[in-house]
């Protein structure tokens, strides 16, 4: 399994990071990494993301939608014994005024063995820029 994960700390209420978090039609005014999302927005539903970088559309399962807590979507290549990608955003409440966003990826499947540390990197490097995006929209709204 390959894995990476970020954090950051977001000076507003876990509600109004959730908020714009879950405001998916307007992802692409701000998000430099998911430019869309759309689907079933219901646990077990079928979601479609629009990742910037790979100028691609995947589906995914949507496994996890807790309100002001998290989201979790699993994609996956041919089938997850191949490749399968989980994505998670998480909200902790440090106080009333400050919220920390996890954000990562676990990668399971035959073909995660063979994905380079250099692309891994350049993932994780595109979820810190996706995180401080989120955080100046935020802080500076």
């Amino acid at each position: 399994m390959k894995e990476y994960h970020t954090k950051v700390d977001i000076k507003v209420s876990r509600d109004i990071v959730w908020g714009v978090l879950t405001d998916f039609p307007n992802y692409k005014q701000w998000n430099p990494l998911v430019s869309k999302l759309s689907g079933n927005i219901v646990e077990g539903g079928t979601i479609y993301t629009t990742i910037v970088p790979l100028k691609n559309t995947f589906a995914a399962t949507l496994l996890s939608y807790k309100e002001n807590r998290e989201i979790i979507w699993q994609g996956k290549r041919v089938a997850k014994f191949l490749l399968a990608g989980k994505h998670y955003y998480r909200l902790k409440n440090v106080n009333a005024s400050l919220t920390t966003l996890e954000h990562g990826e676990y990668f399971t499947g035959i073909l995660s063995y063979f994905i380079s540390n250099k692309l891994l990197k350049k993932m994780e490097d595109a979820f810190i820029e996706h995180n401080t995006a989120l955080k100046n929209k935020l802080e500076n709204a």
